[in-house]
């Protein structure tokens, strides 16, 4: 009896069971039928979103290769326009525009300081710089530092230390374009400025930063032209007058050699005078 009540008692505990998983598979099947086409486009836009990173992750990096060899490509031209147009395609790439201006800005300064809108190449001679391309070079290069030291400041969000060398590349720059228009007051502020940004942290920046600080106030000093009556005038001695006696004999001696190849004979030697007593 105790058997027959034991196998009944597991018989509705099977059936209870498998009444309550086929609930729960029923629940499950309408779940997946209303929700489940949202939850599965989820799931897509995340993969789909992935997948996108990735995608440019992969064109930045193939961008930022083709910046750099546009970079090196124009470096090597030694010109600074195609160094420019770099700078203003690339503009995206910092570390690239900042490059590509610094290196036209040395470029134009080169020029001022050469005279040369173009330095001699082979047999091809020098393009010389005259005073209307001067100023051009001057405002480009000027302008050059200036958008390179401006990026730079963007890109270290106000920490100078961790773009010092482009803020002491712009500033040294300027401050010898500045000294080329005979600026010295522009010179000396940005010279200041790269002295007080090197501080203790580049002692050897900032001691050359105080070298052309001391060049610069021995340029600005002007020079004391003398008065014209204040230049001593240089005697110039005349050469002794010829002896009149001398130049005779001389004349003397020609027109009887020219006498003698006339006439075929050969004139006879002409003896000097003897010298009188006390003469």
């Amino acid at each position: 009896m105790d058997q027959k009540a034991s196998d009944k008692s597991r018989l509705r505990q099977v059936q209870t069971t498998d009444l309550t998983e086929s609930r729960l598979n029923d629940d499950f099947v309408y779940w997946l039928k209303k929700n489940g086409s949202n939850y599965l486009l989820v799931v897509l836009l995340v993969a789909c979103g992935v997948l996108a990173w990735n995608y440019y992750n992969r064109q930045q990096v193939a961008k930022s290769a083709g910046a750099w060899t546009e970079l090196s490509t124009a470096s090597e031209s030694r010109m600074p326009e195609p160094l420019e147009q770099v700078a203003k395609d690339h503009a995206e790439i910092p570390q690239v525009a900042m490059m590509a201006l610094i290196a036209a800005g040395d470029l134009r300064l080169g020029q001022i300081q050469r005279g040369e809108l173009s330095p001699a190449v082979g047999t091809t001679p020098a393009v010389p710089l005259d005073e209307a391309a001067r100023k051009i070079a001057q405002e480009a290069a000027d302008d050059n530092y200036a958008k390179a030291a401006k990026i730079a400041e963007q890109l270290g969000g106000g920490n100078r230390d961790h773009i010092a060398p482009v803020l002491f590349s712009s500033l040294f720059g300027r401050a010898a374009v500045a000294e080329s228009r005979g600026d010295f007051d522009a010179s000396k502020k940005y010279l200041e400025e790269v002295s007080t940004i090197a501080g203790g942290k580049w002692p050897s920046i900032a001691d050359v930063a105080k070298t052309r600080l001391t060049g610069l106030v021995a340029l600005a000093k002007p020079i004391a032209v003398p008065a014209a009556a204040d230049i001593p005038v240089k005697t110039t001695v005349a050469p002794p007058a010829t002896s009149t006696g001398s130049d005779d004999l001389f004349n003397s001696i020609i027109k009887e050699q020219q006498t003698g190849e006339q006439g075929g004979t050969t004139p006879a030697p002409v003896v000097p005078p003897a010298p009188t007593p006390g003469g």
